[in-house]
């Protein structure tokens, strides 16, 4: 059975991380931060995407300049990303049964540099996929797709922690499960999932009773 997981607000913990590095990147350029509450309409999509749907007022080049910032500053911050508490044990235990896969909407390389900072072990994972190795990041369902094709097989679940994995998983024909470990303001937005979960501990017991 191949399982695909979210990185981001799934297996660890970027809120802060992805907020403060934006923050920081907006005052260098002297630009209006949003109010937090409007972040989380578009939380999980890509870097330009997100910049883009929330200071529409900028230009292209402005948001470009922004993002590349961004990048540079979560760079220099990434001590801040943890893994959430039960992350590595259940993905060491599920490994052992089920094909896992990574889907993002990272680049592969930063996805890469994610798992190493948070001591997570890329060969938990059959497959990882980022935004760049795609044509349409998520919620579009290419990632989960270029999966697909890999292995010849369908996917049977999406994991993640936010609507747009439940988009991606809907676009696909896959059963999304949804891990509450995300911002309160994006949990309203979460009931069309077909399984909702408050910690990846209650994970494997939800996978054996789906077999």
């Amino acid at each position: 059975m191949i399982i695909c997981f979210d990185l981001d607000g799934t297996l660890v913990d970027t809120e802060k991380w992805i907020i403060n590095s934006l923050k920081e990147s907006y005052k260098k350029h002297n630009k209006k931060f949003p109010p937090r509450k409007e972040l989380f309409e578009y939380w999980g999509r890509s870097a330009t995407y997100f910049i883009k749907k929330i200071s529409p007022e900028l230009t292209k080049k402005e948001v470009l300049d922004i993002r590349e910032d961004f990048y540079k500053l979560r760079e220099k911050t990434k001590s801040m990303i943890k893994p959430f508490p039960n992350s590595k044990r259940v993905l060491r235990s599920l490994s052992k049964k089920y094909t896992l896969v990574i889907v993002s909407n990272n680049p592969h390389k930063k996805i890469l540099d994610i798992l190493t900072t948070t001591k997570i072990d890329k060969k938990l994972f059959k497959l990882i996929i980022g935004d760049d190795e795609v044509k349409r990041a998520k919620p579009f369902p290419d990632e989960l797709y270029k999966a697909e094709k890999i292995f010849k097989k369908q996917i049977k679940f999406m994991v993640g922690d936010t609507v747009q994995d439940i988009k991606t998983a809907k676009a696909a024909k896959v059963k999304s499960i949804i891990i509450k470990n995300g911002p309160k303001e994006t949990w309203k937005d979460l009931k069309k999932a077909d399984f909702i979960i408050k910690d990846i501990k209650e994970l494997p017991k939800l996978l054996k009773e789906a077999e």
